[in-house]
């Protein structure tokens, strides 16, 4: 008996899209955004604001003075760095609960995210792309579908795993066939619901490749390639990385040698010490220090 009607009903509990986060998302890698604008944006969220004036002042960034105002913050970090922590600040109160079918930590699926979003920042530095701040947002929610499956992806993960075993298939795919869907095209469906611009729902509606015209897009062949990544980098504990098949004409469509791949796993190393206080992943200096010696 298919779950989809169940978990299409489960839809119906899905929260609203932080407002602040979807008007952010809607001045994605427009050629001028004005102070203004993002000032309008989230001076009404004191929540967000008070995050912004933190991690601005946080070691990721690095600025040699503190940061006192949003203005101040806007002058000395630019209009596309602060579209990034506004969409991650909205996104994060998302995130909050444990994903168990996927994860095995309750940070899991956050951490996940947050990985893709700065490996895809970093490749789209890398190939010299033009849409970095779509790139980061792209590889931050392409598994946003994952909050609405945890549950039942749990519940059937021996059955999904027994699939993976005996035919070698992806997770993916397995899950879409226990399930009925995978958590792609749920994400697919709430970027529809949320009223994500369509390159954005685009690119996690087919992060994993499963259409020929997939090949196409360079946002979708970022995120996809960061997601595997991710994976290689090893630091994260997801399920579906168990089985995850790997595209070596991604490799090729960028022109990335092996090389390239190493000199980008390594400078993710560095990035990835310096954002999880950024991203909310350790509260301190001292949760720092532990984290960087795990």
């Amino acid at each position: 008996m298919s779950l989809i009607p169940q978990i299409l009903r489960s839809l119906k509990n899905l929260p609203p899209f932080p407002m602040v986060a979807q008007r952010a998302l809607l001045l994605l890698n427009r050629p001028e955004v004005s102070i203004q604008e993002l000032v309008e944006i989230v001076k009404f969220d004191p929540g967000i604001t008070a995050n912004i004036l933190r991690i601005a002042n946080s070691a990721y960034f690095g600025l040699r003075r503190e940061i006192h105002s949003l203005h101040q913050a806007l002058l000395l970090l630019g209009t596309q760095e602060l579209l990034k922590i506004i969409i991650a600040s909205g996104a994060n109160r998302l995130f909050a609960n444990s994903a168990p079918g996927y994860f095995s930590d309750g940070q899991g699926l956050w951490r996940h995210s947050v990985s893709c979003a700065l490996m895809a920042d970093l490749l789209a530095r890398e190939l010299t792309l033009t849409e970095r701040t779509t790139s980061f947002t792209a590889g931050l929610l392409h598994d946003i579908g994952k909050i609405v499956l945890s549950l039942f992806v749990d519940q059937k993960f021996s059955e999904i795993m027994s699939l993976v075993e005996s035919q070698g298939i992806s997770f993916h795919q397995a899950e879409k066939t226990v399930l009925g869907i995978d958590h792609a095209e749920m994400g697919g469906e709430m970027a529809r619901i949320w009223d994500f611009p369509d390159r954005l729902r685009s690119a996690i509606l087919h992060h994993h490749l499963g259409r020929p015209d997939a090949f196409a897009d360079d946002l979708i062949l970022l995120v996809y390639l960061a997601d595997l990544l991710v994976l290689m980098f090893g630091q994260d504990s997801s399920k579906e990385g168990l089985a995850y098949n790997g595209y070596p004409e991604v490799l090729k469509h960028f022109d990335l040698r092996e090389k390239d791949l190493e000199k980008i796993l390594l400078h993710f190393g560095s990035v990835w010490k310096g954002a999880q206080v950024f991203f909310g992943l350790v509260s301190d200096n001292h949760d720092l220090q532990c984290a960087h010696r795990g």
